[in-house]
C-alpha cells in the first residue's frame, strides 16, 4: 500500500499594500519597488529613510500605521564646516564672516586688530551683522549694536543703518539727510555736530562702531 506524499505546505501570502496603507504612501513604496506590508517591514527603518521622496511626514505616517508604538529617530550628522583655507580665524568665528574676511586679505587675528572700521566696511559682503560679531570676538570697546543685541529694533524708513546702530540716532541722523553708510562715512564730524538731537552721546556711538580708532 502506498502512502501518497503532501506537498509542503505554501507559505503564506504577503499583504499587498493596498490592503493597508493611503494611496499616496502605496504608490510611494511600489514606486521603490516595495511591494508589501512585509517587505516594509524589512525595510524599516534605514531602507525606508533613504528612499526618494520618503521625506519625515511620510515616514512617521507610515510609522503609525505599520509600527504603532515604534518613534525611530534618525542620527543627523552635522555637515562639515566649509573653512577658508589658509585663515587662523576658521572655528573663532563664523564660516561666511571668515571667508569675507579672507576675500579682504584678513586671514590672522593680528591683521582683523590693525584693520580699521573703514576697511571692514569696504569688505563685500561684510556687513552689520558680520561686525557685530567681530566685535564680540576683539572685545572692541562696548558699541552700542553688542549691547542692544537682546532690545527689539526699531526701523527707520528709508534708512540703510538701521540695525547697525540705535533707533535715535539712525532717527536724528536721518533727519540731517544721512541715511546711507556712505554719507556717514564721508559726513565730516562739525556737519554731524551741527544735526539737531545729534549729541555727544550719539556722536560717541558712531565713533564706536564705524570710528574705533577715534572714539
Amino acid at each position: 500500500m502506498m502512502i501518497a506524499m503532501q506537498d509542503d505546505p505554501s507559505p503564506p501570502a504577503e499583504l499587498p499594500l493596498d490592503k493597508i496603507l493611503p494611496l499616496r504612501l502605496k504608490n510611494l513604496l511600489e514606486s521603490n519597488g516595495i511591494y508589501t506590508v512585509e517587505a516594509a517591514f524589512r525595510a524599516y527603518p534605514d531602507q525606508l529613510l533613504k528612499l526618494p521622496g520618503m521625506g519625515i511626514s511620510k515616514f512617521r505616517q507610515l510609522e503609525r500605521i505599520l509600527f504603532p508604538g515604534e518613534t525611530f529617530t534618525p542620527r543627523r550628522v552635522p555637515p562639515p564646516i566649509p573653512y577658508a583655507q589658509g585663515s587662523s580665524l576658521n572655528g573663532m568665528l563664523l564660516p561666511g564672516t571668515v571667508q569675507a574676511l579672507a576675500r579682504g586679505g584678513i586671514t590672522t587675528v593680528a591683521q582683523l586688530r590693525a584693520a580699521s572700521r573703514k576697511n571692514l566696511l569696504a569688505i563685500k559682503a561684510l556687513g552689520p551683522t558680520k561686525l557685530r560679531e567681530i566685535d564680540r570676538l576683539l572685545l572692541l570697546g562696548k558699541s552700542a549694536t553688542t549691547v542692544r543685541d537682546d532690545l527689539p529694533i526699531r526701523h527707520i524708513k528709508g534708512s540703510s543703518l538701521n540695525g547697525s546702530l540705535s533707533p535715535a540716532v539712525v532717527r536724528a541722523l536721518a533727519r540731517g539727510g544721512i541715511t546711507t553708510l556712505e554719507q556717514l562715512l564721508a559726513a565730516e564730524r562739525k556737519k554731524l555736530m551741527n544735526i539737531r538731537g545729534l549729541g555727544a552721546l550719539k556722536l560717541r556711538e558712531i565713533e564706536s562702531v564705524y570710528f574705533p580708532e577715534l572714539s
